[in-house]
Order: structure tokens, then sequence, then C-alpha cells
């Protein structure tokens, strides 16, 4: 009737309470009577999340054009009431919330005051707790949500504190063995590894044939590396070698991976994977696959005798930037990606910040570039509608430079990285991704191809010398040191423990230094899987010198383990 009030029924769990409202009303209205509410709780408004009709849907203040429309309007009789803080709450609990959720509440200045004052503790664990657990099929937008809420959640975590967390989570098997399917107590028994069976010659392929038909649970046992037709046995080094031979390889596999010129591993753009692989599930098998294999270098680092496993070639700092879901949007970031990957003597001119400083005619690029982005091996990308005709202009090059590096940068890698992400998270987890930066990410998984002084000085601090030849190995830091062997370091390591990459974080590294028998004329060996480098009782550096030179150049290995 003409002038009765506007009835709504609240649900709220249990409750049912019964509103009478002015006519006209608006959801504003109603929300405000909530909140007034003695018997609901009176739920803030800026907690409240009401759902309405069937099958329940948000019931919004306002349409797309601004509107706010009437309940009578809608037909709104009955709403659903939920407390955002108390859904929030539950779900951590739970262990069902996703970071995505947790970044929306921590957009809200009301639940975002909540959650960082009397409840920080709680919701740094649950967040902690989130990171621990391995996620399959997780998206680029959770992993960038995750990276979102620590930083805002544990801004002020030391690098060492957040490397550290990363190993407790990568070294934390039991949830995703048991979610995987199979008991916990049989993936954990002594005699329980993967063994995965490479070939020396086809590292890259074979071992992604192996690795992308297990299981993750399968994939987190204890690894043994074998090389096909060869007798060594994995104590450690052998690991450490595949690692390190896997990440030369993918350098070599045409049509998935490319070098920038920096020497940084990156995905071919997707048009190039495609003519490879036409199948959209076959390239992200393989790239998938790939993220699995890092992701099992970080957890195997976790395993005695807690030494880095690093890959034989870093990854571009860009590609990393895109797997943990961070945004590269403006002109100077992707400019400082794009140096970050040139080599000092060839520098890509989009890069130079001349080419927004001068007109196109001062550097002769006048009437030389198109809005369209160039894809090896044939065939262009058209960065706008019709940009194979729009020439670039003074007026709209900075509009061009952006676009056509994050065309290359960005969208040319999206679909590997999504997959390489999806592959890191399912064995290792989400934690390296979402609390590293990408440098720090990226020296996690090769380290550095340079041993520079100062890790000289920490490799010589950190190894155990026979008094038996402990004259000869002074020689020998001395010919690493200023000596012939200066520029051959890597060498000298990847022959000693099989990886030429020097730990960006060296703290565990031990080497080893034991005689063996033989004169001047005998050649150096080397265990792998102790670091242990075997010198025989040489009588002058040169002899100890042209030995161990001539045993880096014949690549030999002898009591490999």
């Amino acid at each position: 009737p003409l002038g009765s009030p506007w009835v709504v029924t609240v649900l709220r769990g249990p409750l049912r309470v019964r509103l009478e409202l002015p006519v006209p009303t608006s959801v504003g209205a109603l929300a405000a009577a909530i909140e007034r509410s003695e018997a609901l709780g009176r739920v803030q408004r800026s907690r409240q999340r009401l759902f309405w009709g069937y099958p329940p849907r948000p019931l919004q203040d306002s349409r797309a054009g601004g509107a706010s429309p009437s309940l009578e309007e809608l037909g709104v009789h009955s709403v659903m009431l939920q407390d955002a803080w108390e859904e929030l709450v539950a779900d951590l609990r739970a262990g069902k919330a996703s970071f995505c959720q947790l970044g929306e509440a921590l957009a809200s200045p009301t639940l975002r005051a909540l959650a960082l004052k009397d409840n920080h503790d709680f919701v740094l664990e649950r967040a902690r707790a989130m990171l621990r657990r391995r996620v399959a099929n997780i998206s680029l937008e959770e992993v960038q949500a995750a990276r979102r809420c620590l930083q805002t959640l544990w801004p002020l975590a030391s690098p060492g504190e957040r490397m550290s967390f990363c190993m407790e989570c990568a070294a934390a098997s039991a949830s995703s063995a048991t979610e995987q399917g199979e008991s916990y107590e049989v993936l954990t028994r002594p005699e329980s590894r993967y063994i995965l069976e490479v070939e020396r010659d086809n590292v890259f392929s074979s071992a992604l044939a192996s690795v992308t038909k297990a299981s993750p649970a399968a994939l987190h046992q204890p690894l043994e590396v074998r090389f096909k037709g060869e007798a060594a046995e994995d104590a450690g080094g052998l690991r450490r070698e595949f690692f390190n031979e896997f990440g030369r390889a993918a350098a070599q596999a045409q049509g998935v991976w490319q070098l920038t010129p920096a020497g940084a591993l990156v995905p071919v753009p997707a048009l190039v994977a495609a003519r490879k692989m036409p199948n959209t599930r076959d390239r992200q098998a393989v790239y998938r696959g790939c993220g699995r294999i890092f992701g099992m270098a970080l957890c195997e680092a976790t395993r005695p005798p807690l030494q880095p496993l690093l890959l034989g070639l870093p990854l571009a700092r860009s590609f990393v930037r895109v797997v943990q879901g961070d945004s590269i949007e403006t002109v100077e970031e992707l400019q400082a990606e794009l140096n970050a990957e040139q080599h000092s003597s060839a520098p890509d001119f989009r890069g130079n910040a001349a080419f927004r400083e001068q007109t196109l005619r001062e550097m002769g690029l006048e009437g030389q570039l198109a809005f369209s982005y160039p894809v090896p091996g044939g065939g262009s990308v058209e960065l706008i509608p019709g940009g194979h005709e729009t020439t670039v202009t003074d007026a709209n090059k900075d509009a061009w430079l952006r676009a056509t590096l994050h065309q290359e940068l960005v969208e040319c890698v999206q679909e590997a990285a999504a997959a390489f992400c999806a592959g890191v998270s399912e064995v290792a987890g989400t934690s390296h991704l979402a609390l590293l930066g990408a440098t720090e990410l990226c020296e996690a998984w090769s380290g550095r191809g340079v041993v520079t002084d100062e890790d000289l000085k920490t490799w010589k601090a950190r190894t155990d010398v026979s008094p038996a030849v402990a004259r000869q190995a002074e020689w020998l830091f001395d010919l690493l040191s200023v000596g012939d062997l200066r520029t051959a370091r890597s060498r000298v390591l990847k022959f000693a423990t099989g990886s030429d990459r020097w730990p960006a974080n060296a703290h565990s590294f031990k080497f080893v230094i034991e005689p063996m028998d033989g004169g001047d004329e005998t050649l150096p060996c080397a265990m792998t899987c102790g670091n242990m480098l075997q010198l025989p009782r040489y009588s002058r550096q040169e002899p100890l010198r042209d030995r161990l030179l001539q045993a880096l150049d014949w690549g030999l290995h002898l009591h490999l383990a």
C-alpha cells in the first residue's frame, strides 16, 4: 500500500532479521540499516557483503551508468549478509583463502587496519602457511597477489630471513605428497627416490621427457641422476652437474629458448614457439617441465649437504619478473629491462635515452619505423590496428617505444611464463616467486657466472686442505688469484664441483683438497660429489698449472660420483 515500508529479510548464518525501510529505499540505505541493527551485530558498512537472488550474486550500490537503483526497482525482498572480515578469518583458519582474496581485503582501508594492527601476527602466519603449500595450476594473478600481500604484511624482512623461509617452504613436502594421492610414509622411505636418467648428448629433451610425465609428488622425492651408459653413481656430483648442464642445454633448444645479447635465457617469442609446436598444450608442457626442473633445483638445495644446485645459465631478469606477475608498464621500466640484457659493445637504440630526447631525423630514423613488431623468422605483429601502415613520428614515438618493448619483453613470453610459473609452484611452492626480487631469484637459480676476487677469498677460506698438499694448495690459490689460472676460475670450479656457477650466498660452500699418487706428469683428479680436488705432490707451480689446464681441456672427471 502507498506509504508502507519496504520490508527486507536479512539472513546472517542462522539469523533471520526483518528490516523495514522507507520507500523509496536504496542499497546504501539498507547497508546503513544493517549497520544500526543490534540483532545483526552492527556490521560496519565497509565490512558488509550483501548477496541476493538465486544463484546469489552481489548486491551493487550502483549500476554501470552510475545510477543507484532502488530496492523496489530491483525487487529485493531478502539478502544474505556476510561480514567480510569474519569470512576472511574463517577462510584463513581453514586454509581455503587465496592471495587474491587476501589482497582484496588489504585494499579495503577498514580490513587493512584490522589485518595490520591487532591481527597482524595471525594474518602473517596464515599467509606464510599459504606459501608453504604447493599449488598446482597456480595463476600469475595469484602469484602477483601473493607478492603484494607479503610486501604489505612482511615489509621489514631481511633478504636472509626471506631466503631462509623460502628454503623452509621448499623443504616442506608432506602436505603436497599426500595431496597428490601418495602416502607420506611411502614417499619418505629412505629407499624412495626419483630416478632421472638423462642422455649426456641430449640433456634438455631427455630430462623433459621424464619430468613432464612424473607427478609433482614423485618429483619431490630425493633426486638421483643417472647419465645413460655411464657407471658413475650420484652422490651429489651428478645432480650438480645435471642442473648446470640443463641450463646450458636450454640455450640450444631451438624454438623454445634463446639467449639475450647478455647471455641470459629467455623464451622465444610465442609466435616462433608456435611454429615449432603448433599445439598449445605441447608448448605449455615444455615450459611447465622446465619450471618443474627449476623448482627441483630449489627443493634439492634444501637436502644435505645444503648447497645450491645452480642452472648453467641465468634467466633474463625481465622474464623472471613476468613469471612473478610483476607489472612492467612504464617506458622507463621497459628500457631498464631491455638494457639489462644488452651487450655493452652493441646496445639496442631503443634503450638509449637519446631516442626520447632527439628527433627521429637527428637519429636517421625518420620514416623508418612503423607500429609493428617484427617476429624472428618472418612476419610481424601489429602494435595497434593498422600498425603496418602507421609510421612512427616524433609525436607518437614514446607510444611506439612502450608498445614495442612491452610486446617483446612481456606479451611475447606471457604464455611461457604462465606455464613455467605453474611448473615451479607445483614442485617448490610459491614462496620464492612471492618473496624474492627478480635479481635475487635469478641468483638463487643460477648464482653468478664470474668468480670475483672476493669470491676467491671465500673459496680459499672454506677449503679444507690436507697437510700433505698444503704447499700445492697455496700455489693453486696463488695461480687463481694473480697467476695464469685467474681467467680459468670458473673452469676449475666446474672441474672440481660439477658447476661453473658461483653461489650468490656462499655460506654453505665447502671445498676439499686432498693428495693423490703421482708426480709432475700426473693429471689432477676431481670428486664432484664432495667438491674435492685431488692434487699430486707437484714440485713447482708450473707443473701444477700445466697439468690442471690439461685436465680442464680434456674435461677429465675421474672418480666422478
